[in-house]
């Protein structure tokens, strides 16, 4: 198992610097910049677990679910927009960037998942959606890039375009809820968007995410 010292582990990662040496990193999909060990969710974060060794004994006994499947790993990450969900208590958080941290709200809308398309190819007869996640999703379905997919018995595109419901999911507005009041093409340079409130970000910052639950 890999690891790495605490005072050197992304800020991102709600932890205390000065206790024991070493923190668990990450394996699989999700990048070390936008997500936190499950070991990490669950003994630092939610405190469902004093010791690695339980964090283990929740995911051996399947009580862990991420975006609906088991998670199999506590090296496995745990990231932006991810669905965790907890079948004996019936719970369920999302996680969100807010400030540069990455928190986990309560929802009650667990069930939906959403992903925002950060790039596509053609794979035959199939389009491939590289998602912001890391995972890949394939359908005989085009949809374009940069707009959210949400998952929820089926699949649903949510453009982003004036008058969306955004999350800004980076940058100094990181975790801001709100509206697209204007998209700014801005030539040679990346576009911007002109949200609620008089803020304007670049649109990789933000993700549609229609009626979801994301907290205050």
């Amino acid at each position: 198992m890999t690891h790495q010292k605490r005072l050197s582990a992304p800020k991102h990662y709600p932890i205390k610097r000065k206790d024991n040496t070493y923190i668990t990193t990450i394996k699989g999909s999700r990048s070390q910049d936008s997500a936190i060990p499950v070991v990490v969710l669950l003994r630092d974060v939610l405190e469902y677990a004093e010791n690695k060794k339980e964090a283990k004994e929740i995911v051996r006994n399947g009580d862990i679910l991420r975006n609906g499947d088991r998670v199999r790993d506590i090296q496995d990450g745990v990231g932006l927009l991810d669905i965790v969900e907890f079948p004996k208590t019936e719970e369920a958080f999302r996680a969100v960037k807010r400030d540069g941290n990455l928190v986990f709200v309560p929802v009650d809308d667990g069930e939906k998942v959403v992903t925002k398309i950060e790039d596509k190819r053609k794979e035959g007869e199939r389009f491939v959606y590289r998602l912001h996640n890391g995972e890949n999703y394939s359908t005989k379905d085009e949809y374009s890039t940069g707009n959210s997919l949400v998952f929820n018995d089926g699949v649903k595109e949510v453009d982003l375009e004036e008058g969306a419901n955004v999350l800004v999911i980076d940058g100094k507005h990181s975790g801001i809820k709100s509206e697209v009041e204007e998209i700014v093409n801005r030539g040679s340079h990346p576009d911007t968007v002109e949200i609620s409130d008089g803020v304007e970000t670049r649109v990789e910052n933000l993700v549609a995410i229609e009626e979801l639950e994301v907290g205050e």
